[in-house]
């Protein structure tokens, strides 16, 4: 016998030695149940209106009007920086116009009396609308120059001083209108038909240990992160005590209908190139076998696995053993896992 007849002899003894093997397995019944609706998140704090007065100019401060913590009311005046230039400017301006307005005014007669010429009075006219456009221009300087609170609320710490020198974009102070706050979250794209405006949601945090917060859910986000596959959700929490301050994390219960799932190990689950699939146990044959099952998996209340599609309420997958088997594989079923057993309680289980 030469050498290619004695290698393909092997590899056949091989292949039927292995098709003849019988591995042990361990497996457990897919479970019908019924999940909690409720869904559990992180969340972002900040107040429902919250902005940071910055500056538009560069300028000196020569004011501020509030202390840290403070309550304000919506126009209240907080920080005036010096408007001295711009005052005397508007003072040369406002003498430009009063000047050109007299002329206007002395001219309107004479016109009629064709003891001027029109041209002479257009020219003051258009002095006129000029001095009043850059009127407003200093005008809207010097406003920019006063910050007023754009809504209530309360201020936050005093990072600026009489003297400082303000700049365009520099933060001068903190406003929140705190009343009501609002709670944006982000939960699994899966979960979107548990989800919708009106539901009542609690909140907790380590700040408070021994609160809950009440929330109702207003709104999610008209689209799903293409990336992670979350989608966002925001939450409004009264606050009229003002116990919770923009910043904060919160947990997030949100208390969903309850849904009819079907339940399985999470050690039963194996990826290969991002399909997911279980081995299922086959006993409709002489042998048990088991068969490779694709499947789609929703969540994963307390270390189980819930299935949307692919398997049946009954049918039994393998969770150990699944490495030495294939589709199609002889097996035997050396222990069943109904509860919590530990992989040493079934493994004792399997021993004769």
């Amino acid at each position: 016998m030469n050498r290619t007849s004695i290698f393909w002899l092997l590899i056949f003894i091989g292949q039927a030695s292995y098709a003849q093997t019988t591995t042990p397995v361990i497996v457990a019944p897919v479970k019908a149940t019924t999940l909690s609706g409720n869904i559990e998140a992180l969340g972002d704090l900040r107040a429902v209106n919250n902005v940071n007065l910055t500056s538009q100019v560069t300028d000196y401060i020569v004011g501020i009007y509030f202390q840290d913590g403070q309550r304000v009311k919506k126009g209240d005046v907080l920080i005036k920086m010096d408007t001295a230039d711009e005052q005397a400017l508007l003072a040369e301006e406002q003498a430009r116009l009063d000047e050109a307005q007299r002329q206007v005014n002395r001219l309107n007669p004479l016109i009629e009396k064709m003891a001027a010429s029109r041209s002479a009075l257009d020219t003051q006219k258009s002095l006129v609308a000029i001095s009043r456009a850059k009127i407003q221009g200093i005008e809207t300087a010097i406003e920019k120059r006063t910050l007023k609170a754009p809504f209530d609320g309360v201020m936050g710490l005093r990072r600026i001083s009489v003297g400082s020198l303000a700049q365009p974009g520099m933060q001068l102070a903190t406003l929140d209108e705190d009343n009501q706050m609002q709670l944006d979250f982000t939960v699994s794209a899966d979960q979107l038909s548990q989800l919708q405006p009106g539901l009542t949601v609690t909140a907790t945090t380590t700040a408070y240990p021994n609160q809950t917060f009440t929330g109702t859910l207003v709104s999610l986000d008209s689209r799903v992160n293409p990336v992670t596959r979350m989608i966002s959700g925001r939450v409004i929490i009264d606050n009229a005590n003002h116990l919770l301050k923009t910043g904060l994390l919160m947990r997030v219960n949100i208390a969903a209908a309850e849904k009819s799932a079907l339940l399985i190990p999470e050690e039963a689950l194996i990826s290969e190139a991002g399909q997911h699939y279980v081995y299922v146990i086959d006993d409709s044959g002489d042998s048990t076998t088991v068969r490779k099952q694709a499947i789609t998996i929703g969540d994963r209340p307390n270390g189980a696995l819930a299935i949307t599609s692919g398997l049946i309420s009954g049918q039994q997958v393998v969770i150990h053993g699944t490495l030495r088997i294939h589709d199609g594989s002889p097996v035997i079923i050396s222990a069943v896992k109904h509860g919590n057993e530990s992989l040493t309680e079934l493994l004792q289980q399997a021993q004769p």
